[in-house]
């Protein structure tokens, strides 16, 4: 009889604590916020390769950092920086350009308006860049 009174006594306690507590949001949380990281690692690794396509194949160009500002998110101990461009193509028109960039942390102070930066550019699609973050522009 004490048997089943002490079981009794830890399932209330226990369905107490899940009000408490309630799991199912953390873990709902948790997932939402594992698609986020999925979804921005695969836009980063298509970044990543456009960028690969552009260095080898695109043409020189300089860009001009209206705008910059961290998103919050880190790549190996280096902030993700949402960088807006204004990227000036070989024939003279200028195109604007917004993309997400893993800075590393040394280059951070070339990150600041109205600071130019040595990019190679796909000509046939100005977001599909790759940013020389070592030579001066």
């Amino acid at each position: 009889m004490g048997f089943m009174k002490d079981i009794k006594k830890l399932t209330d306690q226990s369905k107490e604590i899940q009000k408490q507590y309630p799991v199912q949001n953390t873990l709902a949380n948790a997932q939402a916020s594992m698609a986020n990281a999925n979804a921005m690692m695969a836009n980063m690794a298509q970044s990543a390769a456009a960028a690969t396509n552009a260095m080898t194949n695109g043409v020189d160009a300089t860009a001009t950092i209206t705008s910059a500002r961290q998103t919050g998110a880190m790549m190996n101990f280096n902030p993700v920086v949402e960088l807006q461009l204004l990227v000036m193509m070989p024939n003279g028109v200028p195109m604007p350009v917004t993309r997400q960039e893993t800075v590393a942390q040394i280059h951070l102070a070339r990150c600041q308006p109205g600071a130019n930066l040595k990019v190679k550019v796909d000509p046939a699609d100005p977001s599909s860049m790759w940013i020389d973050w070592v030579s001066p522009a």
